[in-house]
C-alpha cells in the first residue's frame, strides 16, 4: 500500500465507507491498478480527508463521464472531490496509463501527463495540489453550515458559477453529486450559444495571487505557474489588485514542478512573462493564456540569460 501511504496521511479515512463485493472487484480485474483494487478491499469507497476528496465506485460515475466528454474507452472516474471534480483513470496501453480531470464548475478536463502510481505518490498529497484543485476553507466553511457529507454528496454552488455564482459561503448549496454533475452539463449546454466549443480558456487554472513578508519587511506577491497545466495570467497584476496599506516591494511569477514536486524558482513577473512570449495562446483583455510547458521548457526559462 505504500502508493497510498501519503495521501492516506493527508486525507485519512472515515468511519463510514462502504467496502466493494467481490462482483465489484471482479467486474475491475485486469482494468484498473492491482493496487487500487487492494485499497478498495482494504478501506473502501467513500469519504477521505473529512470529504475533501472521494474514493468512489466507478459504476456510479460512468453516465457522468459519457455525458461530458462522450464515449471513453479504458476510462474510469476513480477519485472525486467534495465539489464533484472526477479524476479518471485512464490505461493508454498494457504498461502505460495516466489520471486525467474533468472539472464540472469550470467545464475544463486534461490529463495531468503522470502515471496512477505517481500521481497518488507525488501528485495528490502535494500542498500546490490542494491550492489549486482543494478550495479548503471554502470546505471547511460548507461544512459547518450544511454539515458533513454523504458518500454520494457534494457541495456546490448556486446560482452556477457561470450564471453569476461565486466561490463564497453565502453561493454553496449540499446534494447529490450525479444530479449536480448532469444538471451543470445541461446548462452549459443550453447555453451553448454563448460559449465557444472547445474553449481552452475554460479549461485552463486561473491563477490567483499568494502575499509572502520578505526579509526586508516588503511584501512578494506571486503566481503559480505549474508544469504542464494551461494557466491564465494577468497582463500587469499590479492594476488589478491592491494591498490597501501594503506596499508591493517585488512581483514574482513561481514555477512548480508535479513530476519534482517542488518549487524550481521564480522571476519577476514581467521578465517572465517576457521569457513566457513564445508559449502564450492568447490574449483577451487583461489576460494571457499560456499553454503547460514540460520540465525541461521550464528549466529552460528559469535559466535563459
Amino acid at each position: 500500500m505504500k502508493v497510498f501511504d501519503l495521501f492516506l496521511n493527508k486525507y485519512p479515512p472515515g468511519n463510514d465507507l462502504r467496502k466493494p463485493t467481490a462482483e465489484k472487484l471482479a467486474q475491475f480485474q485486469g482494468k484498473l491498478p492491482e493496487e487500487l483494487l487492494a485499497f478498495w478491499k482494504k478501506y473502501g469507497f467513500g469519504n477521505y480527508g473529512g470529504g475533501l476528496l472521494k474514493i468512489i465506485d466507478p459504476t456510479d460515475y460512468v453516465d457522468t463521464l459519457t455525458l461530458w466528454l462522450g464515449q471513453q474507452e479504458d476510462c474510469f472516474p476513480i477519485l472525486m472531490t467534495g465539489f464533484g471534480t472526477l479524476f479518471i483513470y485512464r490505461k493508454l496501453s498494457e504498461t502505460a496509463d495516466d489520471i486525467c480531470l474533468l472539472d464540472i464548475h469550470y467545464r475544463r478536463s486534461g490529463s495531468f501527463s503522470t502515471g496512477f502510481s505517481d500521481f497518488f505518490e507525488h501528485i495528490l498529497p502535494a500542498e500546490p495540489f490542494a491550492e489549486q484543485f482543494l478550495p479548503v476553507d471554502l470546505f471547511q466553511q460548507a461544512s459547518v453550515k450544511h454539515g458533513s457529507l454523504a458518500e454520494n454528496e457534494i457541495f456546490f454552488f448556486a446560482p452556477a458559477l457561470a450564471f453569476g455564482g461565486a466561490e463564497s459561503i453565502q453561493y454553496i448549496k449540499k446534494g447529490n453529486a450525479v444530479v449536480h454533475q448532469h444538471l451543470l452539463f445541461e446548462m452549459g449546454t443550453d447555453n451553448s450559444d454563448n460559449t465557444e466549443s472547445n474553449d481552452m480558456w475554460s479549461q485552463a487554472y486561473e491563477a490567483n495571487p499568494n502575499v509572502f513578508e520578505l526579509e526586508n519587511g516588503g511584501l512578494m506577491v506571486s503566481f503559480t505557474f505549474s508544469e504542464t497545466v494551461d494557466t491564465i495570467l494577468p497582463v500587469a497584476p499590479e492594476t488589478l489588485y491592491e494591498m490597501e496599506g501594503e506596499t508591493v516591494s517585488l512581483w514574482a511569477l513561481t514555477f512548480f514542478s508535479l513530476t519534482q514536486e517542488e518549487n524550481l524558482g521564480f522571476l519577476e513577473y514581467h521578465k517572465a512573462l517576457q521569457r513566457l512570449q513564445p508559449y502564450i495562446l492568447e490574449t483577451r483583455g487583461d489576460y494571457l493564456l499560456i499553454r503547460g510547458l514540460s520540465l525541461a521548457e521550464m528549466q529552460c526559462v528559469l535559466s535563459k540569460e
